[in-house]
């Protein structure tokens, strides 16, 4: 009796413990965009996130670029602002991350990774930043990569 308890209790703590989220503004075509201007924020300290996010926004031939905090590009189609946390657990590794897209200034995406409980006893929270950002942009851009 006690195994299938702590059997059932295992299974519970490894299910259900990422949670994303996406709200956009309506009219907002995610498929429509080509180029990303990221605005970096250094207080994230994640190690390789924004090689992530270049990666990540490549797999649907969007074009990522890492500009310094506080730029306002000129030329750029849609800017994101993100935000990252790590958590510590034996390692450290990535437990919450947020995407605001912008265009003219205007919000017209948020996309927000989270584990709930920063993972409890689910194995995955080790899994990689690019998997976690990979999650995150499929969601965001609304689909399967190319």
């Amino acid at each position: 009796m006690k195994k299938i308890f702590l059997a059932g209790a295992l299974g519970l703590g490894l299910a259900g413990c990422t949670s994303i989220q996406v709200k956009s503004a309506e009219g907002f075509q995610p498929q429509t965009v080509r180029q990303i201007c990221v605005i970096r924020n250094p207080k994230v300290t994640v190690n390789g996130f924004e090689d992530s996010i270049v990666r990540s926004f490549a797999r649907y031939n969007i074009s990522a670029r890492i500009y310094p905090e506080n730029s306002k590009p000129a030329l750029c189609e849609t800017v994101m602002q993100y935000t990252a946390l790590r958590t510590w657990d034996i390692v450290a590794y990535l437990s919450y991350a947020k995407f605001t897209l912008m265009k003219d200034g205007r919000t017209v995406s948020e996309a927000e990774f989270r584990l709930k409980g920063k993972g409890g006893l689910a194995l995955n929270k080790w899994r990689s930043t690019d998997a976690k950002i990979d999650e995150l942009v499929d969601e965001l851009v609304g689909g399967n990569s190319k």
